[in-house]
């Protein structure tokens, strides 16, 4: 994960590290996205590997405070791609916008972690059971779930997905691993 910038004062710039040096591991582990890198910096001994630019790998140990930010800026505020929706809901409100507008306005979101961290709702099907996994595993809490129907076979016939039913056995899941959701009740006409 390629940084951005690293915070004046902080570890990171203790160990010299430079915008476009590459974080690759935090002990030994790779990251998928910066949960994971909250998640792994949290100790009080950490060893990171870094790609520097002139493409030499450095292994960095160090010891810190337990809660203390290392300081360091991802070009990507979630270090990985925005998940879309692949849904082609009937009463999709992006598909119904206007055209000519800011690009931002037409990206239809459909990530976990943007529900989390922005407060986005979602709709489970581009999930898979590791995704389910790993938001309980991290305690990942509240997830924010647009809820179309509780018949399966009726969601898949409202977002044009054949999958969307099982989306309904995830919740289930986080209900019993007491993930905190919030859900939106999609209301259609007949």
């Amino acid at each position: 994960h390629k940084i951005m910038a690293v915070t004046p004062g902080s570890i990171a710039e203790e160990l010299e590290l430079e915008p476009g040096d590459v974080l690759l591991t935090i002990d030994g582990e790779e990251l998928e996205d910066i949960f994971d890198y909250h998640y792994m910096i949290q100790d009080d001994h950490l060893t990171l590997l870094v790609r520097k630019q002139d493409g030499e790998d450095w292994e960095y140990d160090i010891e810190k405070n337990y809660y203390d930010d290392l300081g360091i800026v991802f070009y990507n505020g979630l270090m990985d791609d925005y998940k879309s929706c692949t849904n082609q809901c009937v009463f999709c409100f992006i598909d119904q916008m206007p055209p000519g507008m800011r690009d931002t306005l037409y990206f239809k979101d459909d990530d976990s972690r943007l529900s989390f961290l922005q407060g986005n709702y979602i709709t489970l099907t581009n999930m898979k059971e590791s995704d389910i996994d790993r938001i309980i595993r991290l305690h990942l809490s509240p997830i924010n779930i647009s809820v179309h129907t509780t018949n399966p076979e009726l969601r898949c016939r409202m977002l044009h997905n054949r999958f969307a039913g099982s989306s309904l056995s995830m919740i289930r899941r986080l209900y019993e691993a007491q993930t905190e959701m919030n859900s939106q009740i999609v209301l259609c006409k007949g």
